[in-house]
């Protein structure tokens, strides 16, 4: 007997009551893709010779799409405003569009472009159905969650390489033996880049005794994690964010929990192993191989831009025009000059000026609000927005598509947050 129909059918009755439940309650939807990620890939799949990864996330997001679509046009529960941040990333990823007509591997520019196609959804869909303080409290929560799945992933690949013992002697040797089915050590460290600063404004808002134990144990097992990366672009991003943080947040109410944390912190680093193996990376950058090749790399994409200043070589395609030896996927590991050799002044002007934008917006908020716990909120997150902006300088974090669902996801976060009134902003605390 052939169950295929049975179990088709079954299949189908069963999403019925899953799709009414996320439609009546889509912010469900947005926590279940947000950790989705950290579920990984389920395999790849041959595709003219390419090999692109189907992920977990990706089985999620034609329902997360549909929902979208069907409480915009259908559900008219309140008008839904369209930011000024979507407008500008609409267009950029209109006149990214063009590199489908220029680019060599056009798959390679889909799986691309998908990345700030993601990022626009999720920020219209944070934006419009993330509604109550709850709601944001909860997804601020999330983010700290995706950080400690996150780690604790890290913690098991470190045992699975022999123990913890042997697994640490591997990362000496070779750092990029820490790796998901879905990104490697640098790719990692970027999320805590992001998170991290959150995680500590959110530590020095809260004001049960019992969240902030468990948060600023939060904070020391990221550290731990982010130190397992061995990513020296992510601790010299993450030390700026944090200088930053501090420079606005340390006063004398926030001294001790601040001096007590980093204390931790300093304890954790000084008796990680790796620690040292980190900083000696960091001294002799200037003499490492990945730094010449970027370096090449570099020349070799901004002569990509004076040979086509307009239009680029289409999003994705850089290495495809590159005289000096590198693999064809290749990324520009610097934004600015990456989207100069990919889609020309046009669309680096617009992104640039986004990211402007939002850096301004957030400036303006922080200046503008009086209540001393929302301000420290803003700030870290104006923190993460450093840290995330100068890593983007060295490493490809606005082209993966799991880093482009949290970041648009935690800027759309925000800015309901800066829209509510401060007696819903104490809620959160």
């Amino acid at each position: 007997m052939d169950y295929a129909p049975v179990l088709v059918i079954l299949g189908c009755i069963f999403s019925i009551p899953i799709f009414i439940f996320f439609f009546e309650k889509p912010v469900y939807l947005l926590y279940t893709l947000v950790l989705s990620i950290l579920a990984g890939s389920i395999g790849e799949v041959k595709l003219g010779g390419k090999i692109p990864q189907i992920l977990y996330v990706d089985l999620f997001f034609p329902l997360f799409f549909i929902i979208f679509i069907f409480r915009t046009l259908f559900n008219s529960e309140s008008e839904k405003k369209y930011h000024l941040i979507a407008i500008f990333l609409s267009i950029f990823l209109v006149w990214g569009c063009l590199s489908f007509f220029i680019a060599v591997d056009k798959l390679r520019f889909l799986l691309i472009w998908k990345s700030y196609f993601y990022g626009l959804i999720f920020f219209l869909f944070t934006y419009w159905f993330v509604k109550t303080p709850k709601e944001i409290k909860t997804t601020l929560i999330i983010f700290i969650l995706f950080g400690i799945i996150l780690a604790f992933i890290e913690f098991s690949i470190v045992i699975d390489l022999g123990g913890l013992q042997q697994g640490l002697i591997g990362l000496f040797i070779k750092k990029n033996l820490l790796a998901t089915s879905w990104g490697k050590s640098n790719y990692l460290a970027t999320f805590y880049v992001l998170i991290i600063p959150l995680t500590i404004g959110y530590f020095l808002v809260v004001k049960s005794i019992r969240y902030k134990l468990i948060v600023a144990t939060s904070i020391l097992i990221m550290f731990s994690a982010l130190i397992l990366t061995l990513s020296r672009g992510g601790i010299v991003a993450l030390g700026i964010a944090l200088v930053f943080l501090l420079s606005r947040i340390l006063r004398p109410k926030t001294f001790l929990p601040i001096f007590f944390t980093m204390l931790l912190v300093g304890t954790i680093l000084f008796l990680n192993p790796l620690t040292s193996v980190l900083v000696e990376r960091l001294a002799t950058v200037e003499t490492s191989f990945s730094y010449m090749t970027r370096v090449n790399f570099y020349k070799d994409v901004w002569q990509m831009f004076l040979d086509n200043p307009m239009v680029g070589v289409g999003i994705g395609n850089l290495g495809y025009h590159s005289t000096f030896v590198i693999v064809a996927h290749s990324s520009a590991h610097n934004i600015i000059l990456g989207l100069l050799g990919e889609t020309g002044i046009p669309g680096a002007l617009l992104f640039i000026s986004l990211m402007f934008y939002i850096v301004f917006y957030f400036v303006r908020s922080f200046s503008t609000e009086k209540n001393h716990s929302t301000k420290i909120l803003l700030w870290s997150f104006l923190s993460s927005l450093m840290g995330v902006y100068i890593h983007s300088m060295m490493e490809p974090n606005f082209e993966g598509f799991q880093f482009s669902i949290l970041f648009w996801t935690a800027l759309a976060l925000f800015i309901k947050y800066t829209e509510l009134d401060q007696s819903a902003k104490d809620l959160i605390l």
